[in-house]
């Protein structure tokens, strides 16, 4: 119970308890708003009836401003959910390109791969696009499974320019 001390007051005890290891521990806020967006997405693909459709890669990432989105891509949809509260399906044989910017460390998220998308939506002019940027941890499977379900090729490694050697014909020797 308690104690009353010199100056009158009641002090409580606690009880005094082993520190034993909890085996399940409470999820973060984070952890929690993963899959709280997770969730959301499932719903969108439920709304398009995809359920016949090749589930190829789903996770978190980050938008371009660094919000905490989820993804999910599917062989004919690629479903998003930002914690801000956008979200966006987009039909695979809508996105007209990907492009990715090689992997940085970003401070406190580790090594991102900045991927932009850009999309064709019906209702818009036929030369017209919308862009979708994120932020993809390096390791994300996201990435190929996007360009396996949009039927993007990766991008060709730049090949290493020939060094140039100065010609020799028609320059004198130094010192001549």
């Amino acid at each position: 119970m308690g104690e009353v001390d010199r100056r009158g007051f009641l002090r409580l005890r606690r009880a005094e308890t082993a520190d034993e290891p909890s085996e399940e521990r409470e999820p973060s806020a984070k952890e929690l708003q993963i899959r709280e967006l997770a969730e959301y997405t499932a719903t969108l693909l439920a709304d398009v009836e995809s359920e016949n459709e090749e589930r190829m890669a789903e996770g978190h990432l980050l938008t371009v401003p660094y919000d905490l989105a989820y993804m999910r891509v599917t062989s004919e949809h690629i479903v998003f959910s930002v914690v801000t509260g956008f979200s966006a399906i987009l039909q695979a044989s809508d996105v007209r390109a990907f492009d990715t910017e090689p992997p940085i460390e970003a401070s406190g998220y580790g090594s991102l791969i900045t991927g932009l998308f850009h999309s064709h939506h019906p209702a818009d002019p036929p030369a017209v696009t919308r862009s979708y940027g994120f932020r993809f941890p390096a390791e994300s499977p996201l990435i190929p499974a996007i360009r396996t379900a949009c039927d993007i090729p990766e991008p060709e490694e730049p090949e290493a320019a020939p060094e140039e050697t100065p010609a020799d014909e028609g320059v004198p020797p130094a010192g001549s």
